[in-house]
Parts: C-alpha cells; sequence; structure tokens
C-alpha cells in the first residue's frame, strides 16, 4: 500500500513535470494566460462557443486540454467547471472549454458530433493560436465525461459532425471524471451502493455551494437551460437525463441505450484514459466507472481507474477543493496497455492527478 502525502506526491510526479521538459522554464514558473471566445461552430440561429485560455510567452507550440462540462446534456456553459487559468492554462496547457448542443432541443449523438467538431476546429486554427495539433485530450465530467468517453472511443467517420472534415478528430488521452457508461445499469448500481455509499468528506459537507468554481453567485446563463426538474430522479424514469438525452425511457430502447453506451466502442488501441469517480457520488454510481475501465482493461487498452474516498458528484467544479480537503485517498487500478493490471492506495490531490496524467500524455 501506498500512502503519500502532497508533497511527497508531486516530487513523485517529477517525470512528468510539465514546465521544465516542455518549455525550458523553471518547475515553479506559472505562465500569464489570455483569454479568446470564439465561435466554432453554428447550427441554424444558435453558435456554438469555444473559450479558449492560452498560455503566454511559451518556448514552442502549447499542447490543448478540451473540456467538456457536466449538466445532465441539459445545462451548463463554458464557465461551469473549475478555473480554467489555474487549472491548467498557468501551466503552459492551453485550455479549450466547449458548449455543446443540449437537451431538449437534441438528442445523442448530436451533442457528441459537437465535440469531435471542437477537435477539428482546433487542428484548423492550430498555426493560428500557436496550439499543437499533435497533442489534444479531453477532459469531461459527468454528462461531459460519458461525452469525451464517446469521442475518444469512436472510430473517424463516426459522430463527426459538419465543418473542417479534412481534419481528424483523434485525441491523444481521455480524463473522464463521473461519467455514465450504461444508462440502462444506472438505477440497479445506485440502489446496490446504497448500503456503502460514503458521507461526504466534513471539509466540503460544511463549505459555501460551488458554482462554475467559484463560490455563491451564478455567471451569466450557467443552468438557465431547460432540465430535468430538482430534486432526486430514478435514471429509469421518463424524464431523467438519460431519458431525455436517448429521446425515451431508457429502458424501453435497449438499442439507443446501447448507441449511446461508451461501451459499445471499446476496443484495442483506444486512447489512454484516466478514470476518476468518488465514493460519495449519489448521482452516478461509482460502478459506470469501473464498468468502462474493466472494458478497456479486458481490451489491452492503457486505463487508470480512481476511486477517491468522501468526494461527491461535479467534485471537479470546485477549484479550492485540494485546499480545502485533500490529499485524498484513492483506490488505484491501473492497466498498461497490453500488460497486467496492478493495485495500490494513494493519496493525492485531485487536480495534481489530472495535471500529471495530461503532462504525461500530451508533452514530450
Amino acid at each position: 500500500m501506498m500512502m503519500l502525502d502532497r508533497r511527497e506526491f508531486l516530487a513523485g510526479l517529477s517525470a512528468f513535470s510539465i514546465a521544465p521538459r516542455v518549455f525550458g522554464a523553471d518547475s515553479a514558473e506559472t505562465y500569464p494566460v489570455s483569454l479568446q471566445s470564439v465561435t466554432y461552430a453554428s447550427h441554424g440561429r444558435k453558435d456554438l462557443a469555444l473559450d479558449l485560455y492560452l498560455p503566454q510567452r511559451l518556448n514552442g507550440r502549447a499542447p490543448i486540454i478540451v473540456f467538456l462540462h457536466g449538466g445532465g446534456w441539459s445545462g451548463g456553459t463554458t464557465t461551469t467547471g473549475p478555473d480554467f487559468k489555474r487549472f491548467f492554462a498557468q501551466d503552459g496547457f492551453a485550455m479549450a472549454s466547449i458548449e455543446y448542443r443540449l437537451t431538449p432541443s437534441v438528442t445523442f449523438p448530436s451533442n457528441a458530433e459537437d465535440v469531435k467538431t471542437a477537435v477539428r476546429w482546433i487542428r484548423t486554427n492550430a498555426d493560428r493560436y500557436g496550439l499543437d495539433p499533435r497533442k489534444i485530450g479531453l477532459w469531461g465530467t459527468s454528462a461531459g465525461g460519458h461525452l469525451a468517453a464517446i469521442a475518444g472511443l469512436t472510430p473517424p467517420g463516426m459522430f463527426e459532425g459538419e465543418g473542417n472534415l479534412g481534419q481528424s478528430s483523434e485525441v491523444q488521452c481521455v480524463l473522464d471524471a463521473y461519467g455514465p457508461s450504461s444508462f440502462n445499469l444506472m438505477d440497479a448500481e445506485t440502489e446496490y451502493e446504497r448500503a456503502t455509499l460514503q458521507p461526504v468528506s466534513p471539509a466540503l459537507a460544511n463549505a459555501p455551494p460551488m458554482v462554475a468554481g467559484v463560490v455563491a453567485g451564478t455567471p451569466a446563463g450557467a443552468g438557465l437551460q431547460p432540465g430535468p426538474p430538482r430534486g432526486p430522479v430514478p435514471h429509469d424514469h421518463p424524464n431523467s437525463a438519460e431519458s431525455r438525452v436517448v429521446g425515451a425511457p431508457i429502458q424501453t430502447v435497449p438499442d439507443k441505450v446501447k448507441f449511446a453506451s461508451p461501451l459499445t466502442y471499446v476496443k484495442r488501441g483506444a486512447p489512454p484514459f484516466l478514470l476518476m469517480h468518488g465514493l460519495a457520488d449519489d448521482s452516478v454510481p461509482y460502478h459506470q466507472s469501473i464498468l468502462l475501465y474493466e472494458a478497456l482493461a479486458a481490451a489491452g487498452d492503457d486505463v487508470t481507474l480512481r476511486l477517491v474516498d468522501g468526494l461527491p458528484h461535479t467534485f471537479f467544479n470546485r477549484s479550492n477543493l485540494d485546499e480545502l480537503a485533500g490529499p485524498f485517498r484513492m483506490d488505484v487500478r491501473t492497466h498498461p496497455a497490453g500488460g497486467l493490471e496492478s493495485r495500490s492506495v494513494e493519496r493525492a490531490g485531485v487536480f495534481d492527478v489530472a495535471r500529471a496524467y495530461f503532462a504525461r500524455y500530451l508533452t514530450p
């Protein structure tokens, strides 16, 4: 069993430290960040925005992390997430937080098409913004985690959408945080996990609520899109987020549920995956991440699963999470491509883990 405090954990990541390896800077240096908001696609009267956070004064092109917000496929904006300047533009990554089309205006796979369209737009405009088109990763949370997994696993030509079709929509890695993977199993898993669901970490349970990574206050437009009713809604309910995204009660349309499941598209040769899920999550059962991990491992792919003690749903939206309640105990399962699984227990900050992951797969 491995027990590391935050300082030891960071020291152990020196091989993946982005600043000295990529940009020739002191490891403590952070980069000034500029923000540009652009339209990457239009559908009728609906323009889709992409907020691009660009680290300045780099010695080279920036690798890109495309962030896909949560919100049950029906809500959220480009600011529904942590502080993108801090995570991780100041470290030398370009951060691209995107809008995608929401229910009930669309159903799957329109939202997945938007993700691939955004990736192709980034590759097309890489020279203009000083980006490295060979180094693009996806980071999705909740519904965005589901879309990140879909976009990372589906083959070229599937769910591509429109625009810049001469460019590839393939990505080099995927961080799927608490995203659903098989809608029709979620209620059964929720019931199974009920007896062992952990309490939320006391430091978080007593903290002010977070919206878009900041305490109190709601960014303009955040959460104003039509969505399912407030309060717990069983996943099998006709008005659940999952039923709305496939366009029918999920237990009545098994073909549509399979069509929208990342498990359907698992194959050998998938990009590396990191799956993270809180063990206090009462919205998406953590077995959804276990299912995807085990499918990717069985296919021989590079995948890591981290189940984190005391963390509820949407934990990546809280920018001060690690300072407030970390480091966190994590049960870790790691399967290297073509290798054998290893298991360990670690203590680390969740943003530290994410930073190290992207540094490993998106930097030379």
